[in-house]
């Protein structure tokens, strides 16, 4: 009796494993349709898997031996485990997160299969006491704020897909707002751009500096100063270069080659070679990966007055 008891347990046990083993069927996970989170004195929301979650089913697996795992969506593939194989079962959000972001819910059942919904989620602040705002400063190597410069803010989400839009620096060379410039999980990219007032700042005098640069008379002395030089904006300060600004001095040609009265550079981008920043040739844009969790939210650029080498361009302009 004993004997067929045993016998009939390892029957069962065999039989359980051998299905589990041979199912291929997911569960199915149902999301909520949204939810909305709200930061609160500490600038910070945390919120659990089954916050998100409205029902759990399985073919086989009773739902309480399902895992349950979530994570922002783009930053990762699979089901969320940290790096021991535990399910990863928060997130967290920042004052400057505000406005929309999406998390991925998933379930994985005992033989490994998994699957996966979207939770669309709103983020607000509900002690209106954080300071969440992006800023975007552009400035010349004086530190004064240039006006009037268009930011365009470009890239694309693994959920919201891509997009695209363009803001533009007040007197003080600023732009800020609520929120971040895109939602976490987002490779994008700000671009500054200015090309209006083509002779802002450009004299008979920096003519006269450019000239005895490229006659090795006097050195400019800051690669902001030698990117200014480049009028023609070919990665070197040539004597073509002062033929350029000399015919915008004399009004027989009213704007630049390449359509830009001002260059920027990443504030904190250190020259490889101050006495050569064309080598290598120096970043136009900050770009965030769609790692970053979360997306920065205070972006820097020093702006270049072309054809200014003494920097008397008025940043107001």
């Amino acid at each position: 009796m004993i004997r067929c008891t045993f016998l009939l347990f390892a029957f069962y046990l065999f039989s359980g494993n051998l299905f589990a083993q041979t199912d291929t069927v997911p569960p199915v996970v149902v999301c909520k349709g949204s939810i909305t989170l709200s930061t609160f004195f500490n600038c910070m929301v945390s919120a659990w898997v089954t916050d998100f979650t409205d029902t759990v089913t399985d073919n086989i697996t009773n739902a309480q031996n399902i895992s349950l795992g979530i994570r922002k969506t783009c930053l990762g593939t699979g089901f969320p485990a940290d790096a021991l194989g535990n399910p990863i079962t928060s997130v967290t959000f920042t004052g400057g997160e505000w406005g929309m972001q999406a998390v991925e819910v998933w379930a994985k059942d005992i033989a490994g299969n998994s699957s996966s919904c979207i939770v669309p989620v709103e983020v607000t602040d509900y002690s209106q006491s954080c300071d969440p705002f992006f800023d975007i400063v552009a400035q010349t190597p004086l530190a004064a704020g240039i006006n009037q410069v268009s930011l365009d803010v470009s890239g694309n989400h693994c959920y919201f897909d891509t997009f695209g839009y363009r803001l533009v620096t007040a007197l003080s060379g600023e732009w800020n707002g609520v929120g971040g410039l895109a939602p976490t999980g987002s490779k994008f990219a700000v671009t500054p751009l200015k090309d209006t007032v083509y002779l802002n700042g450009v004299s008979t005098n920096d003519l006269v500096l450019i000239s005895k640069h490229i006659l090795g008379l006097q050195a400019l002395d800051s690669p902001y100063k030698i990117i200014a030089a480049d009028a023609n904006q070919d990665g070197k300060v040539t004597s073509f270069d002062v033929v350029v600004l000399r015919k915008l001095i004399l009004g027989i040609t009213n704007e630049l080659p390449n359509g830009k009265s001002w260059r920027f550079v990443p504030a904190d981008y250190a020259f490889p070679n101050p006495a050569n920043p064309f080598q290598p040739a120096f970043p136009e844009r900050i770009e965030v990966p769609n790692t970053a969790d979360p997306a920065p939210n205070f972006f820097k650029f020093t702006g270049v007055k072309i054809g200014d080498v003494n920097y008397s361009a008025d940043p107001g302009q």
